[in-house]
């Protein structure tokens, strides 16, 4: 079935069953908190916003705890789940405590918790919060790059976590 070009009101649930059907990357952002907890968060908010200086953005609800982990000039990373991943991604995406017990991570730059194997993983500095009704846009200063261009990166799609096709 094709978009009838029938327009309804906006409701939560049309928004969120409407934004599903938008593939998104599968990001995990991770950070510390400033009593040196590693904190995380699954995020499909996520675009490159700059090339120079570059600059990223990711979109974080506002109740978050991870994003409570993030004032400005603060670090994290930004990784792009490989295929595999999902249980990390899965495990970033509940709330509480017990995120980081059931994938493998590593401190990395600043102690920040790296995810291994995943495709990209960016380093950024906390550079801006901006408000974005029930979410916060934080705006990154990327530092460092790491990229692994053999992987295959997963994307959501329809709330599911799906491999990307090969090109």
């Amino acid at each position: 079935m094709s978009n009838n070009g029938v327009f309804s009101p906006v409701s939560s649930d049309a928004f969120r069953n409407a934004m599903s059907d938008l593939p998104a990357a599968v990001s995990l952002l991770t950070t510390i908190d400033a009593s040196g907890q590693p904190r995380g968060a699954t995020v499909s908010a996520v675009s490159s916003l700059s090339l120079d200086p570059p600059l990223v953005l990711v979109c974080l609800d506002n109740g978050s705890d991870t994003l409570a982990a993030l004032p400005e000039g603060h670090e994290f990373l930004v990784h792009i789940a490989a295929d595999g991943q999902q249980d990390a991604a899965y495990a970033l995406a509940r709330k509480g405590e017990s995120k980081f017990e059931n994938f493998d991570w590593t401190p990395a730059i600043s102690g920040l918790p790296l995810i291994a194997g995943t495709t990209l993983a960016m380093h950024c500095t906390v550079e801006a919060l901006l408000p974005g009704g029930d979410h916060t846009i934080v705006v990154g200063r990327i530092e460092h790059i790491a990229h692994d261009e053999t992987g295959t990166p997963i994307v959501y799609h329809r709330r599911q976590m799906l491999p990307t096709a090969a090109a």
